[in-house]
């Protein structure tokens, strides 16, 4: 009977299986080593991603900070412009009453007589100046009375002129007025121009509700 030695043949096959051991063991550790960087590489990657994003955000957020200050400047420009022209409206609109007072005034006001201050404290009106005698102040307090922009006209005083003190300071051709004495008259808003006055109110009411 032939006998076989198997003996070289398992040697081959353990040293071959050996190899083959540590080739995939190599391959492992290489796979290993390349995965390890590959992910080194993207997460520097996503890392420098971000970072690029949030200096993106950063200048962003700085620009949309001077824009914000930029329109704070311009809401104070605006709030300034308002005002003003809200200034301006109410002196359009109290100029017509103001007008219709004092050319009332001036139509009504009679001869012998001439004034030299007229002061409007809410709805009273003070007129000052000169006149000839007090009837002639008498004849203003009527009309005023007569009047639609005035009423509940008062004479507070009437100061007649120091005939020796006019004589002694008057020139070498006296005038008329340095014999007038001094008046002081009140008188309340009337009726009409009081309608004038709510009616500048409502305008304003109204307009500022629409703003």
């Amino acid at each position: 009977m032939t006998k076989i030695n198997l003996l070289p043949w398992r040697d081959e096959l353990r040293e071959q299986r050996k190899k083959q051991f540590i080739l995939i063991c190599i391959g492992i550790a290489v796979l290993g080593i390349f995965t390890v960087v590959m992910a080194w590489l993207i997460a520097s990657y996503k890392l420098n991603d971000q970072e690029q994003a949030n200096k993106l955000i950063s200048s962003r957020n700085q620009g949309l900070d001077q824009q914000l200050k930029s329109l704070d400047g311009l809401q104070n420009k605006r709030n300034t412009l308002i005002d003003r022209m809200k200034l301006i409206n109410n002196l359009d609109s109290q100029r017509p009453v103001t007008v219709h007072l004092v050319d009332e005034l001036v139509r009504i006001t009679p001869e012998k007589m001439y004034l030299t201050k007229f002061v409007r404290t809410a709805n009273t009106f003070t007129l000052e100046g000169f006149a000839e005698k007090p009837e002639v102040v008498a004849e203003l307090l009527r009309r005023l009375n007569a009047s639609s922009w005035y009423r509940n006209a008062f004479m507070k005083s009437y100061l007649a002129a120091d005939e020796n003190k006019v004589k002694a300071e008057s020139s070498l051709v006296p005038r008329e007025e340095e014999n007038y004495g001094s008046f002081i008259v009140t008188a309340d808003l009337g009726a009409l121009a009081e309608t004038a006055d709510t009616s500048v109110e409502t305008t304003k009411t109204v307009a500022e509700v629409k703003k």
